[in-house]
């Protein structure tokens, strides 16, 4: 097939860049924008400066001194936006710092190295990392790569996320610790945040992983007072949740998304109100990220042959592919594994962590019928498994999700202008309108008709500048 790159890279490349005077023309694109309703055809859009200059009808006049690139029989779309991706954590190893990834120096700076590429290869243009530890600034020093934004991350004191860690490690990946003992801390602690360039801030609702209840959670007075700190200051507020009790802590203490989808049902006796809690949450309005891989990653880490995946070879550099042959992750599927009878298979191990990600589609199929906007966020990698790779794994949400019954529009929506508002980014991207940042998509198919078009990209624009896709795969021996 014909691709449009094939004249616009060796022809315009240096001139439809940000920095080109009067900018360049995608001429006769089927635009598609959440905020419109349908696909518009015969369009041409104007790029300058990195931004969308204006929007021109077929029977509009071109401006003059521009370089016009013809965008026949392709589709443009706002980029995507992944609202839960940590940037910090190595597929395989781990937090970078932190053994296993810490005794493997040499690979996480390939996978670093990597990581902005394989988001953007797969039409990632923006992330949020809810909790970047340390190595978002390494993120940021890319010469190319998705723009970035970040939360200010509250671990709970002897709780959930530092209780993870070896002993010493947590003081080194989080930077704001609270203690709830302490009046008034919570607003100089957000004063910290918003000083440091976050736009959310981040806590953990977690007592225990799966029927386990016995770690500590901030109680209603320190949930509040966070809240009402981070309001005054414009900021939203995620909570790490999964669990039914846990939602229903966020939502008395009215915070603002959160993070993981509804995929622990353990309830003491009796049916669990599933339903009520999601009713609950639709009418609060409250932000919902589905997660559905990060239970699909572990699953995927206990399968034999999950390293056969031809996906994965243009996201994973060839050295880090030959680590995880070698057993360099084969930590972590032991460490799940030990959950289950010895003797029981690997794949029926698999299937049964899968039983989550069946109740957590259960639970976005059941806020997608009764209308509640969802939010795009795939918790990449979510845990040290090697098969939730960035880029691909927020495509593989998007599959779940439409697996799960959502419909195309929805799932466009969710990765393009939900995500913006909920994170007071909207004037600057989720639609294709003038004076928005040019992070845009050039796609193959139309994305309203089949989800799989997400993987049918042409162009990645990024603030105005256009990239082949091929040009970010990982590169092979």
């Amino acid at each position: 097939m014909t691709r449009i790159l094939a004249a616009l890279v060796p022809a315009c490349l240096a001139a439809c860049s940000a920095q080109a005077d009067n900018g360049w023309v995608l001429r006769d694109v089927v635009l598609i924008s959440p905020e419109r309703e349908a696909p518009l055809a015969g369009q041409s859009v104007w790029i300058r400066d990195g931004r969308i200059e204006a929007i021109l009808t077929a029977d509009a006049d071109l401006p003059t001194g521009v370089e016009i690139v013809d965008g026949a029989g392709r589709y443009l779309v706002p980029g995507l936006m992944d609202a839960h991706h940590h940037v910090s954590l190595v597929p395989g190893m781990g937090p970078a710092g932190i053994t296993v990834a810490a005794d493997n120096p040499d690979l996480v700076a390939l996978y670093m190295d990597q990581q902005p590429r394989s988001l953007l290869y797969h039409g990632v243009t923006q992330i949020l990392d809810p909790s970047p530890l340390n190595a978002w600034r390494d993120f940021e020093a890319s010469d190319v790569r998705p723009d970035l934004f970040r939360c200010g991350e509250i671990p709970t004191p002897g709780g959930y996320p530092g209780n993870q860690q070896d002993e010493g490690a947590e003081a080194g990946l989080h930077s704001y610790e609270l203690d709830p003992d302490e009046a008034g801390a919570a607003g100089p602690l957000v004063d910290r945040m918003v000083e440091d360039g976050a736009i959310c801030v981040k806590l953990y609702i977690e007592d225990g992983f799966g029927a386990a209840s016995d770690w500590p959670v901030f109680d209603a007075e320190t949930l509040g007072e966070i809240r009402e700190a981070a309001h005054a200051r414009d900021l939203p507020v995620l909570a790490h949740a999964n669990a039914i009790d846990m939602y229903q802590i966020a939502l008395d203490a009215e915070l603002d998304i959160l993070a993981h989808g509804l995929w622990n049902w353990n309830w003491p006796e009796g049916d669990p109100p599933v339903v009520e809690t999601l009713d609950r949450l639709a009418a609060s309005g409250t932000g919902y990220m589905p997660t559905l891989m990060v239970m699909s990653g572990i699953s995927a880490q206990l399968r034999p042959g999950s390293l056969d995946d031809p996906d994965l070879l243009p996201v994973v550099p060839s050295a880090l592919m030959d680590f995880y042959r070698a057993g360099g992750s084969d930590f972590f599927t032991e460490e799940l594994a030990s959950d289950f009878p010895p003797a029981m298979p690997r794949e029926e191990m698999a299937d049964i962590m899968g039983f989550a990600i069946r109740r957590d589609q259960q639970a976005t199929a059941y806020l997608h019928q009764a209308g509640h906007p969802l939010l795009l966020a795939s918790d990449c990698p979510g845990s040290p498994n090697h098969a939730n790779q960035p880029g691909l794994c927020t495509y593989r949400e998007i599959l779940l999700m439409a697996e799960a019954g959502v419909s195309p529009q929805a799932i466009f929506e969710a990765g393009t202008i939900n995500n913006a508002r909920r994170f007071g980014l909207d004037a600057d991207y989720g639609t294709l309108e003038p004076g928005k940042i040019a992070n845009l998509l050039l796609l193959e198919a139309n994305p309203l008709e089949d989800v799989t078009a997400w993987n049918r990209i042409d162009t990645v624009i990024l603030h105005g500048e256009a990239h082949a896709r091929d040009s970010f795969r990982a590169a092979a021996d």
